[in-house]
């Protein structure tokens, strides 16, 4: 074995300085050996960075603690064993404890180069162990400014996003406006043919501001400019008036749409045109998914104690477990049944989730391959207005007896 070693030795005996040399060459070392007495001489040989530090206990005008915390001060990772005449339990533990690699007694010179090329061994996976350290810390540090850089684009995609919706949708406004002006005869009369194209305009025109709008939402969302104006609202009216926006669509589709509500009147604090497009997305979403023939439900109830829980429930196609991590993502569509003929960009539920979150919310589904689906959202209510919408209730059914209701809602049926 022939390692080139540097050995800095703190020893003021110089015939012990020889035979820490002799014996390190014996094991197989090539060793450069160089001595020191002093702390300042220490301090200076270190800057040559040496591949490990042999000490004495006690040296001239400072032991081996001190040279312990000098070479812990500049940084270096260097193995520092101790060699001492006599064993004292006490300093030999405070060594090791201070960060030496190892002790030795003098008299049992020949353990010195095994307990040398431990040490280097341990010391160079220390090495490895801090490099590693280091280059994760580096890592972290990277992908946390490409993280900023990609939350700043991402805010800036939003905006120009935001931004284009919006120039897009003025002009988009006026053709769907002026196209219902022709379609009403308010201009003159049509003839059939023109006024059968006029209608294929404004269908397609209002489809696309619908898309538009979406964009819009979501954009505004993502950039945090989206505003919202929370007030007190009776939810059985805002739901009853979504459903019946719905009416048409739902009888042409031959699907029934009906409610079931804990109360006759429960008022919440929230912002109603988001809230009736969180209804509106999943009701929307609900009528495409479910065959001829099918069934949704409305619910609202108190979950918790904190929270307002819509459910909207049909008996559509289902999402199978595998595709339910899917859902609510941007430009996404389940490609499969009645998807493939389901208009949209996938920006509904995506949408959906963006609102119900920002208002400090959540969203979730349950589902059953074939049998259909529960889409919910949770949404932090004013307790206020809903306690005292359970008190004006308690009060007003106190001393009457209860009969038997329908459920409260809107049934179409073709």
């Amino acid at each position: 074995m022939s390692t080139p070693l540097f050995v800095l030795i703190l020893e003021n005996d110089v015939a012990d300085f020889e035979l820490i040399a002799r014996e390190l060459v014996r094991f197989g070392f090539a060793a450069r050996c160089e001595r020191v007495e002093t702390e300042a001489d220490f301090a200076a040989r270190l800057q040559e960075k040496p591949d490990i530090v042999l000490a004495d206990y006690s040296l001239a005008g400072f032991d081996n603690l001190r040279a312990l915390e000098i070479l812990q001060e500049t940084g270096l990772v260097i193995p520092f064993i101790v060699l001492t005449g006599a064993v004292r339990e006490d300093k030999v533990v405070e060594c090791m404890k201070k960060g030496a690699a190892d002790y030795l007694l003098k008299d049992r010179i020949m353990r010195l180069g095994p307990a040398v090329q431990r040490a280097l061994e341990e010391n160079e996976l220390r090495r490895q162990k801090l490099g590693a350290e280091q280059a994760l810390r580096q890592k972290n540090v990277e992908l946390e400014e490409q993280y900023r850089h990609a939350q700043a684009a991402s805010r800036m995609k939003s905006i120009f996003l935001a931004n284009m919706s919006h120039e897009l949708r003025t002009p988009l406004n006026a053709v769907v406006g002026f196209t219902e002006i022709l379609v009403d005869g308010k201009v003159g009369t049509l003839t059939a043919e023109q006024l059968d194209f006029m209608q294929d305009i404004l269908a397609n025109g209002k489809h696309l501001l619908g898309l538009i709008n979406d964009v819009l939402d979501l954009a505004r969302v993502e950039s945090g400019l989206m505003q919202f104006r929370p007030e007190r609202v009776c939810l059985p009216d805002l739901i009853r008036e979504c459903i019946a926006g719905l009416k048409l669509l739902a009888t042409q589709r031959q699907i029934v749409v009906t409610t079931e509500i804990q109360m006759s009147a429960i008022e919440v604090f929230l912002d109603p045109q988001k809230l009736k497009q969180v209804v509106l997305n999943y009701l929307s979403n609900a009528l495409k998914f479910t065959p001829a023939g099918g069934k949704i439900t409305v619910r609202a109830h108190i979950e918790g104690e904190s929270f307002l829980r819509l459910e909207v429930e049909d008996t559509g196609i289902g999402i199978a477990e595998e595709d339910i991590r899917l859902l609510f993502q941007d430009f996404h569509q389940l490609d499969g049944g009645l998807s493939k003929q389901a208009q949209g960009t996938g920006l509904g539920l995506a949408l959906t989730k963006r609102l119900v979150e920002a208002q400090g919310g959540k969203v979730g589904v349950v589902s059953v391959l074939g049998k259909g689906c529960t889409f919910f959202a949770d949404l932090p209510g004013s307790l206020v207005w809903v306690k005292s919408g359970l008190n004006a209730l308690s009060e007003a059914t106190l001393n009457e007896p209860l009969e038997p209701t329908q459920p409260d809602g809107v049934a179409t049926k073709a």
